[in-house]
C-alpha cells in the first residue's frame, strides 16, 4: 500500500510545481518518498523500476505486478487529488493539466524518436542509479534515496525540457486516465 500511497503524493507534488522548480520539487519528493517507503515496500515508485528489478531476477512476479498495479493507482489517485487542489483543473480538461505529459510540456521541434531517446536515457540513468545504490551489495545504504533523488534532478533538468521528463509510466498514466491528456503522446513515454 505504501507504493500507492507514496506515488500518490509524488504525483501531487510534481504535478503541482512551478516549471522552473520541477527538477528539483520533483528530484527532493522521489527522495523524500522513497525514504518513507523504503523500509516498508524497498521504494520502488516506479514501474519502470519495479520491472528492471524483475527482470533481474531480484523480485517474484506476483510481487511486481502487485507494485505495478499500486504505483499506477496511486499516480491515477493523486492526479485526481490535484484535479481538487488546483484552481482551474477539472477532470477531462485535456492536454494542458497538471502533471500531464503533453503537447503543452513537449518541446515544439522535438520529434517522436527524440522524445523516445530521450525518455530512454533518463530512465536508464536513474534505473542505474537504483541499482548501483540500492540493489548492488554492498550498496550505499541510508544515502540511496537521495542520490536517486539526484538523478532525477539531473535527468529532469537536462532532457526535461524537451520531454517533461517522465521518466516514471505511473506518472504518465494517472494524469492521462484522470485529465484525458497527451493522447499524441503519451504511448511514446
Amino acid at each position: 500500500v505504501v507504493e500507492c500511497i507514496g506515488v500518490m503524493f509524488f504525483q501531487i507534488l510534481g504535478a503541482t510545481t512551478t516549471d522552473w522548480m520541477a527538477p528539483f520539487v520533483n528530484g527532493f519528493a522521489l527522495a523524500v518518498w522513497i525514504y518513507t517507503a523504503a523500509n516498508i515496500s524497498g521504494g520502488h515508485l516506479n514501474p519502470a523500476v519495479t520491472f528492471s528489478i524483475f527482470i533481474c531476477g531480484f523480485f517474484p512476479l506476483t510481487h511486481a505486478l502487485l507494485y505495478m498495479g499500486l504505483q499506477i493507482v496511486g499516480a491515477i489517485l493523486g492526479s485526481l487529488v490535484v484535479a481538487g487542489l488546483v484552481p482551474g483543473a477539472s477532470i477531462q480538461m485535456g492536454d494542458g493539466a497538471p502533471g500531464c505529459f503533453d503537447p503543452t510540456v513537449v518541446h515544439s521541434e522535438i520529434t517522436d524518436a527524440q522524445l523516445f531517446g530521450w525518455e530512454v536515457v533518463m530512465t536508464f540513468t536513474l534505473i542505474s542509479c537504483v541499482y548501483a545504490c540500492g540493489v548492488a551489495k554492498p550498496g550505499h545504504g541510508s544515502h540511496t534515496p537521495y542520490v536517486v533523488g539526484l538523478a532525477l534532478v539531473c535527468c529532469a533538468g537536462s532532457g526535461g525540457q524537451y520531454t517533461g521528463a517522465a521518466l516514471n509510466p505511473a506518472r504518465v498514466v494517472g494524469p492521462r486516465a484522470v485529465f484525458e491528456c497527451g493522447k499524441g503522446v503519451a504511448w511514446i513515454y
